[in-house]
């Protein structure tokens, strides 16, 4: 996984709320496409102008872009792809609290 600088200026989620509970990825544990757990997630972060979450942050401090994630029924895959992939990936949407 990879640090993103682009998140610098993000929101906490504790700032927000979900739009959607069933959402909430906190706690749960992301691994790679091969089964591999690398991390949970701490923290959603939120694009203050997008009002979307577009960023996690793991119990280890690394943060990763939402767009890698698929999220499955308990757990969320990260696949970042070297080249751009033709997955469609959804934002989770946000209110301001």
């Amino acid at each position: 996984m990879h640090h993103e600088d682009r998140f610098a200026d993000l929101d906490r989620l504790s700032k927000w709320q979900l739009v959607n509970d069933d959402q909430d990825i906190r706690g749960w544990p992301v691994r790679s496409v091969t089964g591999e757990e690398l991390g949970r997630v701490e923290d959603m972060l939120v694009d203050k102008d997008r009002e979307e979450v577009i960023a996690l942050r793991m119990e280890d401090g690394t943060l990763v872009a939402a767009e890698y994630l698929d999220i499955r029924g308990d757990h969320a895959i990260y696949d970042r792809p070297e080249t751009p992939s033709p997955t469609a990936y959804t934002y989770t949407r946000v209110r301001r609290l």
